[in-house]
């Protein structure tokens, strides 16, 4: 028996809030086979005080609410910057089957790590009672909590489930267009449909991350540079056997749109080493990688003829230049064949050009499909 993930989310890193009278509802679609289920929780690190959870219940397919417990308590208390597993409960599930985590938190205090959640992605969910961003990450927070269809659940970092049979581990590394969840969550039906059972997970995208860079001060939850979170993040207690990068276009866009980044501009030789190197350290680990190009965004602001020749430059050598076991040209998958400049169609984004909607979400699982079905045929 082996513990796979079946939903996470990112914890935005510096997010600090207030919660009031806090319940959320929390539901995602299983593709494993199962028969135990658990829960990750995480405190924030910068957060004011202890974060205390009165009540966790797990929901399968409707049926009645299942107790989730701390060391056999209800009342789940999450010091500073301190991960915790609930303990396992008998729960059956199977490819198909919906998850309820049912979360309150009625004090009013620190919220724990908050990780954003966007609808029609991997998950849906509900919130009631109030959560005020606080602290440097404020702004960004309080801009983020305006997007249609976009929460932050409290706590929750991973619903996990004892897996039954081979299960393979497919962990998705990026930024704002991997964590939104468009693409993931079109993916996961692929493989709900042709890999039934077989597939664990795992969304690693965070906004505004970047290859080369940590995040500037203004902007602490774009997190740490990606070259140095990938292999913890990654390679930590679960099984990983295939590994999908889409990551680059920060490091492009950054220094035109933010000023503290306006240094910080990259070469395509840079870049390039900084997405091989994925690669080579999923080799090292044992994982199969995929690579996807760096999407086209002309049309949007921080666009400019050298970001472009730069983009193009490292795109036409991530196929013979890495190590990579397959590759994805998103420009073919987004883009119209006639255009000049490679643009996501006008039906591919969500209005700046940059960031696919759900139908440009299908668009990219559709492309990844081809690259990722050989792998995991050959797979257990």
């Amino acid at each position: 028996m082996v513990w796979h993930t079946v939903w996470n989310g990112t914890p935005l890193e510096g997010a600090t809030a207030q919660t009031t009278e806090l319940q959320q509802r929390l539901s995602v679609t299983s593709n494993l086979h199962g028969g135990q289920l658990r829960l990750r929780l995480r405190a924030a690190s910068a957060a004011e005080g202890p974060s205390v959870i009165d009540s966790l219940n797990a929901v399968v397919d409707a049926g009645a609410p299942t107790a989730l417990l701390q060391h056999g308590s209800p009342r789940i208390v999450l010091e500073q910057g301190q991960e915790v597993l609930c303990d396992p409960v008998p729960l059956s599930v199977q490819p198909g089957a919906t998850i309820e985590i049912r979360c309150q938190a009625g004090e009013s205090q620190s919220a724990a790590a908050l990780s954003p959640v966007l609808a029609h992605g991997q998950a849906q969910l509900e919130t009631q009672g109030d959560v005020t961003p606080t602290g440097p990450a404020a702004e960004a927070l309080s801009t983020m909590l305006t997007l249609p269809g976009l929460g932050l659940v409290n706590a929750v970092t991973a619903i996990e489930v004892e897996t039954h049979g081979p299960v393979i581990g497919l962990a998705l590394f990026g930024d704002s267009i991997t964590q939104m969840g468009f693409w993931p969550a079109a993916l996961e039906r692929h493989l709900r449909t042709e890999f039934p059972g077989r597939t664990a997970v795992r969304n690693l995208g965070i906004a505004g991350n970047r290859v080369l860079h940590d995040a500037p001060s203004s902007q602490p939850t774009f997190g740490p540079a990606a070259g140095s979170r990938f292999t913890p993040q990654v390679f930590g207690d679960e099984p990983v056997g295939l590994v999908v990068v889409l990551i680059g276009i920060n490091d492009l866009v950054h220094p035109a749109s933010l000023p503290e980044a306006a240094t910080e501009v990259v070469t395509a030789d840079e870049l390039l080493a900084g997405i091989g190197a994925f690669a080579e350290v999923s080799h090292r680990h044992g994982a199969r990688a995929i690579v996807c190009t760096i999407p086209p965004f002309f049309g949007n602001e921080a666009w400019t003829p050298q970001t472009e020749a730069v983009r193009q430059d490292v795109n036409a050598r991530l196929a013979t230049e890495t190590s990579f076991d397959a590759f994805v040209d998103l420009d073919q998958a987004l883009s119209d064949d006639d255009a000049a400049t490679p643009a996501q169609r006008d039906a591919l984004h969500i209005g700046d050009r940059l960031h696919p909607n759900p139908q440009g979400g299908e668009a990219i699982a559709a492309a990844v499909m081809p690259a990722l079905r050989p792998l995991l045929t050959d797979g257990p």
